[in-house]
């Protein structure tokens, strides 16, 4: 429902954000994906796979709690199951990829790896088709906010991750064949998505991060191929935001290979060693949004808890002229409290009000 104290609207409120031009108060861009089914009461399979349900959920969800952005994130087996990679639907829980049976099942597959349109392919057809329908009803309202899996993190559904990492030290020509044909498709999706009206569309480059690759592999595999996508999305005009929930991701290499506007984190940057320096150290640089631990704010906080958590938040951005945009380091728990969202609203209007 409105809330009728904010001075700004959503739109208002981002672009001031990105712009590190003060808004009325810090703004909330929730990753309520999975979890929006339940307002919607659909099952997940039918939410991941359908654009009406799917859409109805994000729309439902915005006009119940009415945070400021709406994220676009279905699941990340999206884009590896239009290559024909086997997906698992739990009735209840986020679709993955079965990577006992990958596609790419020896290193010749990775230079059989087909293109394929996304314009007509089942799950990423069916995600453009629910941008469209959640930008047309809340477009003029609220930012809407297309996903995108990065490139190495396609190839690895389709290959599986431990398989994928020895390949890129012992086989990279083969990875990069790879790389080079999941780049392209993927430019032709945020092509097809910029078409829906999206504002912005996130990145996920989750191999950024010390917790999964070093970092100059991460920039020799992935960098210039997450380049391409990134240069396609910024040159259109529409807003570039990075995700990465890996543990002490790359903000260096990320901002000199990306130039995002936004990064969406878990954790500090790897040469941070807590919130506090990576707000003194990049606060100003790059809007960071995030940083509610998800499981402990879906599964195990109270709404006192997670209020508290916020000001806490809200406390450490609070000399980065307005850059920040509070969020969960990733996706709200599916299976989460939906009091808890309530609860991330009443933290910004009690304490992120910018004075």
């Amino acid at each position: 429902m409105k809330y009728q104290g904010d001075q700004m609207t959503s739109i208002e409120r981002v672009v001031a954000a990105l712009n590190y031009q003060k808004p009325d108060r810090v703004p909330v861009a929730p990753l309520l994906c999975g979890a929006s089914r339940r307002v919607n009461g659909v099952t997940y399979p039918e939410w991941a796979t359908d654009a009406e349900a799917c859409a109805n959920g994000f729309i439902q969800s915005v006009d119940l709690f009415d945070y400021d952005a709406i994220v676009g994130l279905v699941d990340l087996s999206v884009e590896a199951a239009d290559w024909g990679q086997k997906i698992i639907y739990p009735p209840h829980s986020t679709p993955y990829t079965e990577t006992s049976e990958p596609l790419i099942k020896e290193i010749d597959d990775y230079y059989r790896l087909e293109r394929i349109n996304p314009r007509e392919t089942p799950r990423m057809k069916m995600v453009l088709e629910t941008m469209d329908r959640v930008y047309k009803a809340r477009g003029q309202e609220k930012v809407i906010c297309g996903f995108i899996y990065g490139p190495l993190g396609v190839l690895s559904h389709l290959r599986g991750h431990e398989r994928l990492f020895k390949d890129c030290i012992k086989h990279p020509e083969a990875v990069m064949a790879g790389m080079e044909v999941v780049t392209e498709v993927l430019c032709e999706y945020a092509r097809a998505m910029i078409e829906t009206g999206v504002h912005a569309i996130a990145v996920d480059t989750l191999y950024a991060s010390v917790t999964i690759m070093r970092k100059q592999l991460w920039v020799k595999m992935e960098a210039p191929y997450a380049k391409k996508l990134c240069d396609l999305i910024r040159e259109s005009g529409v807003v570039l935001g990075l995700h990465n929930c890996g543990g002490a991701t790359y903000f260096d290499v990320q901002t000199e290979w990306l130039q995002p506007k936004l990064i969406s984190h878990a954790y500090p940057s790897d040469d941070c060693k807590d919130w506090a320096e990576h707000a003194a150290k990049w606060g100003k640089k790059v809007v960071t949004m995030g940083y509610l631990v998800p499981s402990e704010l879906g599964l195990f906080m109270t709404p006192e808890q997670v209020i508290e958590e916020c000001r806490r938040e809200i406390e450490t951005f609070k000399d980065c002229d307005g850059g920040f945009v509070l969020a969960p380091g990733c996706e709200f728990p599916p299976n989460g409290s939906l009091l808890n969202m309530e609860a991330i609203m009443q933290a910004v209007r009690t304490y992120g009000v910018y004075r």
